[in-house]
C-alpha cells in the first residue's frame, strides 16, 4: 500500500513539472524563441517605457544573450493576458501585480527580486491633528489610498488598520486618490497618508516639517521581474542566476533614468513565491479578488 502511494505522489508530481514546463529544452514550450518581450507594470506607453527602462533592456539583453522588445501594457490587468496569449514574456512588476499573476496562472515564474530598502510602509498624520495613534482614528477621519492593490499605498496600511480592530467601512472614511494622495494630506484635505519610510524621509526634507508616524510594518515584498508558464524552467534558470550574477550592472542601467531613484539602493536577489504571501493574506483579509 505505502509503494502504491509512493508511485501516485511520484506520478502526480511528475504531472505537475510537465504542466510547468519544466522538461523541454527549447525556451518555450515546442517553440524557439529567437527574441524576448519586456513589459513593465505601471507604465502604459512605449516610449515612457523606452526613456524610464531603455537603459535596463539594453543591459538585460547582453545579460540573457537575447534581443528584446518592449511590450506595452494598457493597464495592470492586461498583464494577465499578455502572458496567457504568450504576447509578453517576462514583466517586471509590484508584488500585488505578481500575487495577481501567480493566481490567474500558478506556473509563471518569480525569477529575481529587486529589493527595496526603505520600502516599509507606514501610515502618517499631521502633527496638530491630535492623531498620534491608530487607537486615535475617528470615523470622521479620512484616509487617502493610491490605488486599489497598491501595496504600500493600500493593501498593507489597511490591513494594519484592521488587524488593529478597525472596521474600514465604519470606524475611518477610506477614500481611492491614487497619485495625488500626497498632495491631498499636504493640503490637509485628508487626515492620513498611507506611505512608505523612504517617502517619508523625502517628504521631511521637502516639506521641513514633522508628522506623526502613527503605524510603521515590516519590510515589504520586493518588486520582481515575472517570467510566463510558456518559458522553459531550465531557461529561466539559467537566466535567474545570470540576472543576480549581474545585479551591479542591471542597477546601474536602471539608474541611468531619474525616475527611478527608488531603486538608488537595490539589487537582484532570487525571488520565491512564499515571499509574497503576506501580500495574499491583506488581499484576503481586505475582500479583495485576486483576478
Amino acid at each position: 500500500m505505502k509503494k502504491k502511494i509512493k508511485v501516485l505522489l511520484l506520478l502526480v508530481l511528475t504531472l505537475a513539472l510537465v504542466a510547468c514546463g519544466s522538461f523541454s529544452n527549447d525556451k518555450t514550450k515546442g517553440d524557439k524563441l529567437e527574441s524576448l518581450k519586456l513589459a513593465v507594470t505601471g507604465i502604459e506607453g512605449v516610449e515612457q517605457l523606452h526613456n524610464e527602462f531603455g537603459a535596463f533592456k539594453d543591459a538585460l539583453e547582453k545579460v540573457i544573450g537575447l534581443p528584446i522588445e518592449f511590450y506595452a501594457l494598457t493597464d495592470n490587468a492586461s498583464a494577465i493576458s499578455a502572458l496567457e496569449s504568450k504576447e509578453v514574456d517576462l514583466i517586471l512588476a509590484g508584488g500585488a501585480d505578481y500575487v495577481m499573476l501567480k493566481n490567474s496562472d500558478h506556473c509563471v515564474y518569480p525569477i529575481a527580486a529587486l529589493t527595496r530598502p526603505g520600502y516599509i510602509p507606514i501610515i502618517i498624520s499631521h502633527v496638530d491633528s491630535g492623531i498620534k495613534t491608530i487607537a486615535d482614528i475617528k470615523p470622521e477621519h479620512i484616509i487617502g489610498t493610491r490605488n486599489v492593490g497598491s501595496t504600500s499605498g493600500h493593501l498593507m496600511p489597511l490591513k494594519a488598520l484592521v488587524d488593529a480592530g478597525l472596521d474600514i467601512e465604519k470606524d475611518v472614511i477610506v477614500q481611492e486618490i491614487g497619485s495625488s494622495n500626497e498632495e491631498a494630506f499636504l493640503a490637509k484635505e485628508i487626515d492620513l497618508l498611507p506611505t512608505t519610510l523612504l517617502n517619508y524621509q523625502k517628504l521631511r526634507a521637502k516639506e521641513l516639517t514633522m508628522f506623526n508616524i502613527i503605524y510603521q510594518g515590516n519590510a515589504l515584498p520586493n518588486d520582481l521581474l515575472v517570467g510566463g508558464s510558456h518559458l522553459d524552467a531550465s531557461f529561466v534558470e539559467g537566466i535567474k542566476a545570470a540576472i543576480v550574477e549581474k545585479s551591479d550592472d542591471l542597477m546601474e542601467a536602471i539608474l541611468v533614468s531619474k525616475e527611478n531613484e527608488k531603486y538608488a539602493e537595490s539589487m537582484f536577489v532570487e525571488a520565491e513565491d512564499s515571499d509574497y504571501d503576506e501580500l495574499r493574506d491583506a488581499c484576503n483579509t481586505l475582500g479583495i479578488e485576486l483576478k
